[in-house]
């Protein structure tokens, strides 16, 4: 399973493990829609998901589900991810390019432009973000 509900808790917040595999329950995830709002579809027909497993003081964290396409899109969170199922190639505006596979993990500030390409049927990550509210 992606997240197991830990039976400690630290204060109040429950901890959660995520583990690379693949994920065969998908109900607690919410549609998105199409990622133009978050820049231009390069190829295909994208369409994403998310599992908001916290969300305070412009931090969120949770799983994010997107199927095949290509898009560029400008960050709109400092974000730290690691990949649990599938893959995804990412493109920075230099050029660089790195493809992440289960286990991998990146990390990429708030405003950087990458080309995110899946190539095969779904990625689904782990993440944790924050917006820094005086950027766009």
């Amino acid at each position: 399973m992606q997240s197991d509900t830990a039976t400690t808790e630290v204060g109040k917040r429950t901890m959660l493990a995520y583990s690379p595999a693949p994920i065969q329950d998908t109900s607690a995830f919410v549609y998105l829609g199409t990622p133009e709002y978050l820049g231009k579809i390069l190829e295909g027909t994208p369409e994403g998901w998310i599992q908001l497993d916290f969300n305070a003081e412009g931090m969120r964290a949770g799983l994010f589900m997107a199927t095949r396409g290509k898009v560029e899109l400008t960050f709109p969170n400092t974000e730290h991810a690691t990949i649990l199922e599938g893959e995804v190639t990412l493109t920075d505006e230099s050029g660089q390019t790195q493809t992440f596979r289960p286990g991998d993990s990146y990390f990429i500030t708030q405003g950087t432009v990458i080309i995110w390409e899946v190539k095969g049927e779904r990625v689904i990550k782990s993440f944790f973000n924050y917006a820094d509210g005086s950027r766009t």
